[in-house]
């Protein structure tokens, strides 16, 4: 998926961006979006005209002080493509957007419409130079598959099926934070450690350096279920 994404240069020179608070978007996620603020209203009637293309950043800490203006929001984020829209009888809009690459912010456009503009670089998707820290992790969230229910280990047993080593550990960050405790030496203490995790494995540089944070997350949930006795430390070894 990643190979087949290419965004024109008008899009990059100009993305609209819906900024979220509690979302990180990555490559290969869907997400539905209910839209009812005027100015994302806006948004969704100029994508459409348009190229179809949002960037949804995630807003940093501190937001509330001036959520109806133009608040910080995270460099690097996801760009997602319009699948599908429906218009509600109150006017709001059902969208689903598809995550299908990573931007980084440029600079911010002179407000000419309700919603902001951003000029955005896109960045590069490579494949994991070293492919046995990606079996390591894969063999980890298997042991921790042991331990989940089975709706949640047939999530992540298909998970671990996907082909493409870059979109594999994407997927892996949208559903590994639901399954233990994460690391507690991220930034950004004002806000929940599942966005902190997500959001650094967007911002890593390479697929092997999201490789070796993903690979510490793990760690951290299996020693959680090993201090719980939810598995033996055999499992570990």
């Amino acid at each position: 998926m990643l190979d087949d994404v290419d965004l024109a240069a008008d899009v990059l020179a100009a993305l609209p961006i819906f900024p979220l608070p509690n979302v990180v978007l990555l490559p290969g996620i869907v997400l539905p979006l209910n839209v009812f603020e005027p100015r994302y209203l806006d948004l969704v009637d100029h994508v459409i005209a348009h190229h179809r293309h949002v960037g949804v950043p995630l807003l940093r800490p501190g937001y509330e002080r001036n959520y109806e203006g133009r608040c910080e929001v995270e460099r690097v984020f996801g760009v997602g493509r319009l699948l599908t829209h429906q218009r509600l009888p109150d006017g709001r809009r059902f969208i689903r957007l598809e995550g299908i690459r990573r931007v980084r912010a440029v600079e911010e456009l002179p407000s000419v419409t309700r919603f902001r503009q951003l000029q955005v670089e896109l960045l590069p998707e490579e494949e994991p130079t070293a492919t046995a820290p990606v079996e390591v992790l894969k063999a980890q969230l298997e042991r921790i598959a042991k331990s989940l229910a089975n709706d949640d280990q047939q999530l992540l047993h298909s998970v671990l099926m996907i082909p493409d080593a870059r979109m594999l550990l994407y997927a892996i960050a949208a559903i590994m934070p639901t399954f233990g405790c994460m690391p507690t030496n991220v930034d950004g203490r004002a806000r929940s450690p599942v966005l902190e995790v997500q959001q650094r494995c967007l911002d890593a540089a390479t697929a092997d350096e999201r490789t070796r944070w993903l690979l510490e997350c793990s760690q951290n949930i299996c020693d959680e279920l090993h201090d719980s006795g939810r598995f033996p430390r055999s499992m570990l070894n």
